[in-house]
Formats: structure tokens, sequence, C-alpha cells
């Protein structure tokens, strides 16, 4: 019995029956087509993914059936796979009759009677719309940080190291901040880890909303959070953003209702002066954040005392 006739004709013979239930059962997408791309059947699978019946799509080639654009990319498959006569795994974006985009994968595979009179495509299309969704969700998992939503410390590295590699081809500065909360322990000591975390949130949305567009902000670990400034320009700048974050937090946060007045403290390190690298920006602003914490009347720091910008 030809390949094709397996969709169309429900034989006398019961395991054919069978095997034709079994392929329209299967909420796969199924398709065979003729040495010419045409196709020769379908199950219902298939039928819901293009919107037409078996009766209508049967004798009809891509370019009769889909817009010009998709139908050469599937012409062009098809006609690699003929020259291969061999197997095709590939991954699309498809659009499905009711509208919705899905992810899927194709399973191609050349086939050939024993007499060698029917050639063809048969195929099936896998939907892991799901599973892409899942593996975005874990790629953003693994860049953000689960509590406030910033950047965590592994896509802060990324963007740091990233700016360093620019600041040689575009001429441009670095700046790194490293900066944390006053007496964060006593918030939690004295309201619980609950409204600290809420604090945590809060910190996060203002720094957010007090960066530039072209600056990198990210939470460390605990209260402590970084920005990148990769257009860094002069020291007065570096000043006058510095104390645009600390004044950001003058007004008080409300966190799980209790009204809370929090100060920053602030480590600045430059690149090239402080450092070419990640590693080194990071130790020298820490350095430079504690020597702020020493001098509570001064809220930043800049690690070096040499800087000329």
């Amino acid at each position: 019995m030809d390949i094709g006739n397996i969709f169309n004709l429900a034989s006398d013979i019961e395991g054919n029956d069978l095997l034709l239930a079994v392929i329209n059962a299967v909420p796969t997408p199924i398709f065979v087509k003729d040495a010419e791309g045409k196709y020769l059947g379908c199950n219902s699978a298939f039928e819901d993914y293009i919107g037409l019946s078996k009766a209508k799509l049967i004798g009809k080639s891509v370019f009769e059936l889909f817009d010009p654009k998709l139908a050469k990319v599937y012409y062009r498959a098809d006609k690699d796979l003929f020259d291969s006569r061999g197997k095709q795994i590939y991954e699309a974006k498809v659009k499905y009759a009711d509208g919705s985009i899905h992810d899927v994968v194709f399973h191609k595979a050349f086939f050939e009677t024993a007499s060698g009179k029917t050639r063809g495509i048969v195929g099936a299309i896998l939907d892991n719309t799901e599973q892409k969704k899942a593996e975005e969700e874990l790629k953003k998992l693994a860049l953000k940080d689960y509590l406030t939503g910033l950047n965590n410390r592994y896509s802060l590295l990324k963007e740091l190291n990233s700016a360093l590699e620019s600041m040689a081809t575009e001429n441009i500065q670095v700046a790194f901040m490293m900066l944390d909360l006053d007496d964060f322990k006593s918030i939690n000591d004295t309201y619980g880890h609950p409204t600290g975390g809420a604090l945590l949130v809060s910190v996060a949305k203002r720094l957010k909303e007090t960066i530039r567009s072209t600056d990198f902000v990210a939470r460390l670990g605990g209260d402590e959070f970084a920005i990148v400034l990769k257009k860094a320009t002069t020291i007065n700048s570096m000043k006058t953003m510095a104390e645009k974050v600390i004044n950001a937090f003058t007004q008080p946060i409300i966190a799980n209702e209790h009204q809370l007045n929090i100060t920053l403290s602030l480590g600045i390190s430059l690149a090239p002066v402080d450092g070419n690298t990640s590693t080194e920006l990071m130790r020298t602003a820490d350095i430079a954040l504690y020597r702020a914490k020493a001098h509570p009347t001064q809220k930043y720091h800049f690690f070096s005392t040499k800087v000329s910008m």
C-alpha cells in the first residue's frame, strides 16, 4: 500500500485501519509529500495546524498553501532532503491556523517504495513551545536576582567584562560602583527578615529609577549592590552620579508598613586607573566602600586619589 494512501484510504485490512486510527489520534501534525513536493496526505492534527481539510490540501504544493516567503523556506528544505535522501531535523517558529505562534521541531525523512516508483517525504511537527518557554525562564533565573529582579553577580561580571573589552576599541572609560545599606543588620534584627527583604526590593527599584539608561545595576548579595557606569567622563560627573544615588534615599522607604530611613555608603573604582579586570575593579571598589563607611560624613569614596579623566 502506498504511504500516502495510508492517510486517504480506509483499507479492508484491519491492521491498516488501526494504523490510520492511531495516526489520526496522534496530536503531532504528520504529513506526506510526493516527489514534486505536493501533499499526498496528513493526519487530523496537521489539518488543525494548517487550517484546511485533507481534501483541500491533497495535491497542493507549499506555494499554493503558504505565503511566498515561507513557501520558499519549506521548498528549499524539501529539495535538500530529496537531494540527500536522508533525514532532516530543524527548529522553526510557525503560525498555526488559529494565529498562535509555536516553537516546533520538524522531523522529516525521504522515503522510496520497494519498486522505486513512489518517492516522497514524510514529516512530523513536534511542538516544543512549553520547553522553549521553560528554557527562557531558566536563562532569566540564571541572570536575575531571585528577590529583587535585578541582574545578579553572574550577569554583572559578564557586563563588566564586556564594558572593559569595549573600553579600548571605543575609547571610553569605565567606572564601577559598589554600595551597601548602612546598618542593614539592625533593620533585620528589629523588624524581621520579611521587612528586610521588602526593603531590598524597594532599594532595587529606586536604583533602577536613578541610573542612566547606559548604566547597569545588579545585586551582589545581601544588601550589596553594584553599578557599572559604561560612559564615565569626568571626576565631577562621577561625583554627581554618586551624589544622585545617595540622594535617591533621602526620602524614607515603606517596607511591610514600616517607615524606614536608610543611608548608603558607596565605593568607586575607575578603569584603567584602578584596574583593568573585573576582579581588580571589584576589589578596589570594595576597599573604597569600606573607606566610605569609616567616614560617615563622606558617603562615597574613590579608591584612587590620583585619578585624571
